[in-house]
């Protein structure tokens, strides 16, 4: 009867050793994963971020407007990364804020914060990416159980009409 015992025990710590130690590897492997995911997904929300930042810094120099109206241009904001390029709603809130503003200049603001457009759009597209490679880690139950941060990846993109945009961006 103890020999039984023994030889149970013994099976026990040669299968639990290694199966012991695959955890521990996919652990460390998912959380390496989740990790390597977050950073690129705040490495993205700051680009998008610097985007912001340098569109308005495009238009309040151009357009000579404000810091007042910057409120406002969060509204307008998504209608500009959204629309295209001829969009009036655009102008007329320049005309808004800087009633001397000269509608001519309109097309050299427009085509100077082109660029940067479709550089919002492009990292937009990668931080979706980001955010459905972050869920597919996390869906399986497993792999849920193994890694330690648990809250998921959260953006709010700004909606985008890539038919009407083609291949301009």
């Amino acid at each position: 009867m103890i020999g039984y015992l023994i030889v149970f025990f013994v099976l026990l710590v040669i299968l639990a050793i290694p199966v012991g130690l695959v955890v521990m590897i996919l652990q460390f492997h998912y959380n390496k994963k989740d990790r390597e995911i977050r950073n690129e997904a705040e490495a993205h929300r700051k680009i998008l971020e610097q985007t912001y930042d340098h569109i308005w810094s495009q238009i309040k120099q151009y357009c000579d407007i404000g810091e007042e109206y910057r409120r406002s241009f969060n509204n307008i904001y998504p209608n500009l990364i959204d629309t295209d390029m001829d969009d009036d709603r655009m102008l007329n809130w320049i005309l808004d804020c800087n009633i001397n503003f000269e509608p001519s200049n309109y097309a050299i603001v427009m085509e100077n914060i082109a660029d940067d457009r479709a550089r919002f759009v492009s990292h937009q597209r990668r931080m979706i990416n980001i955010m459905r490679e972050h869920r597919e880690l996390h869906d399986s139950k497993f792999r849920h159980r193994l890694i330690h941060n648990k809250t998921i990846i959260r953006y709010t993109p700004i909606a985008t009409n890539y038919d009407r945009w083609g291949n301009r961006l």
